[in-house]
């Protein structure tokens, strides 16, 4: 890995990074299944069995998706052309510019649901009401953390 360019090290070595997150999100979700259903069998935790289907998939489903990724990037860490390609795609001004669009796009759209939901959710259910207006007090708390930091930082 020598023969590598400095900057494809300097992203192998972000791919290894990555890849150690992955492995502990990992194992954050197989242990969050594992006490889910030692809970529900020998600790008779008052969960319902549908909570428990829902939750053991999702967890599953995380780890799985994790599993991918892991193997996505020592693939890509172990192959130097598959990792100058995958450098140059994800570093690409085209796909950061498409990214940013659609992460801004889908900012508006989770906003606007959320309002909606906040004034429907009124007139059907408190809770539902007050959910829906403290996730938009999140929503809006984050960007506003977000675009403070990122003023000063940038």
């Amino acid at each position: 890995m020598k023969a590598l360019a400095k900057i494809d090290r300097e992203y192998r070595k972000k791919l290894q990074k990555q890849t150690l997150i992955y492995s502990a999100a990992t194992v954050f979700m197989l242990a969050c299944l594992g006490i889910l259903l030692i809970g529900t069998t020998w600790y008779e935790l008052a969960i319902n069995d549908r909570a428990v289907g829902f939750l053991s998939g999702f967890f599953l489903t995380l780890s799985f998706v994790f599993l991918i990724y892991i193997v996505r990037n020592r693939h890509t860490m172990n192959d130097p052309e598959k990792l100058k390609q995958h450098r140059i795609a994800k570093t690409d001004e085209r796909n950061l510019a498409i990214s940013s669009k659609a992460l801004q796009i889908t900012s508006y759209v989770m906003a606007i649901v959320l309002l909606l939901l906040t004034m429907i959710g009124s007139f059907i259910s408190a809770d539902l009401m007050s959910i829906a207006s403290g996730l938009l007090y999140v929503f809006l708390g984050s960007y506003l953390i977000g675009y403070f930091y990122f003023r000063k930082k940038l």
